[in-house]
């Protein structure tokens, strides 16, 4: 059994009903905390959920669509990018998805299959319900930084000795530079005699 996440828990089980979105064009809302349980993977990373996610839902009905918006906030930890220490940030995700409501049928001819940025949903006749799950998950994963820092400032830590520079300075040489580098450095010294050769 693995021990994090990557996709929506089961326990996730919210939806929104169809129904309980106003025919006349006026705005659903809803909002709820949901638990991670487990640390999420992403980015090759593992992101703690330090407290619950507050999600938010809107939705409302326009020109036979259901416009609907998911909102994610949550506060997640996970080591520095620098020196490997606990760090935390709040990030907050919001995606908005278009439902198409011609229940039984293809979409109409000339109908694009996007609207602007967001794809158009079609729903199966038999849907009364959408399955939020996979909606808050998209918000919660595309909101997570690739990398978090414990501090603007971290120093990270000694390539050599792997002291972390943010406690105290380590006693190692600083390095001159990558020693890859080496047989260009000599190329060019030598380049610099020959230029000095011709000027004589």
């Amino acid at each position: 059994m693995k021990e994090y996440l990557e996709e929506a828990p089961q326990s996730w089980s919210e939806r929104l009903v169809l129904s309980a979105v106003p025919k006349d064009g006026t705005l659903y809302s809803d909002g709820f905390a949901l638990s991670a349980g487990l640390p999420v993977s992403y980015w090759g990373q593992l992101y703690t959920l330090l407290s619950d996610m507050d999600v938010k839902v809107r939705a409302y009905r326009s020109e036979g669509r259901v416009i609907l918006t998911v909102a994610a906030e949550a506060e997640v930890s996970a080591p520095c990018a620098r020196c490997l220490e606990p760090a935390r940030e709040k990030i907050h995700g919001e995606l908005r998805y278009v439902l198409s409501l011609r229940r039984g049928e293809e979409r109409a001819v000339g109908e694009p299959e996007s609207d602007g940025d967001e794809e158009i949903i079609a729903l199966d006749s038999w849907e009364d319900e959408i399955d939020l799950a996979p909606m808050i998950w998209e918000a919660l994963i595309t909101s997570l930084p690739c990398g978090l820092l414990c501090r603007p400032d971290c120093r990270g830590l000694c390539p050599q000795c792997g002291a972390n520079l943010n406690e105290a300075p380590c006693g190692c040489k600083k390095d001159a530079g990558d020693p890859r580098f080496d047989v260009l450095k000599n190329f060019m010294r030598g380049k610099g005699n020959d230029t000095a050769k011709n000027q004589k």
